[in-house]
């Protein structure tokens, strides 16, 4: 079963593997590399985890707004980073520490809240998942993310066609 999962990722990420090395900064447009492989996830999370209908909506409504939530914190963190590249390249300009300070703050307090989304999420499906999902669960996210990730690692490796 893993060289299936291996072989259909290897299939969706060789067909555009420019497409998904570039995906995070071109703001996934069109994200249909993503649905593909979010596809993919659940349908191997459902059967590795042998959840029941009901069990698996409840998951992922919860992992739905984890991510939501996640992805509206990086984007704060995003703007903050170029708030300081737009600060740095100013230079006549003299910015107070104060102010950098508050940066720092700012970029202090968006990390907290991501440890907290991702705790609060954690306790969230320790109500629906048994002690052994929730275990199988962590492994699998992993074990998924490093396999796509050597993917598409593979992928920009290719040389690019001039």
């Amino acid at each position: 079963m893993k060289k299936y999962v291996i072989i259909v990722l290897s299939m969706v990420m060789l067909n555009s593997p420019a497409f998904f090395a570039q995906m995070h900064h071109m703001g996934d447009k069109k994200g249909h590399g993503r649905e593909k492989i979010d596809q993919l996830e659940k349908i191997k999370l459902i059967e590795e985890l042998n959840m029941s209908d009901e069990v698996s909506g409840k998951f992922f409504s919860k992992r739905r707004e984890f991510r939501e939530k996640g992805r509206r914190l990086n984007s704060k963190i995003d703007s903050l980073c170029q708030v300081v590249r737009e600060k740095t390249s100013l230079e006549d300009s003299k910015i107070p520490d104060a102010e950098w300070g508050k940066l720092i703050d700012e970029f202090v307090l968006a990390e907290r809240k991501i440890q907290n989304n991702k705790a609060e999420f954690m306790n969230s499906i320790q109500r629906i998942l048994s002690p052994m999902q929730v275990a199988k669960f962590l492994a699998f996210e992993r074990r998924f993310r490093e396999e796509v990730q050597g993917i598409l690692l593979r992928g920009r490796k290719m040389p690019m066609p001039e």
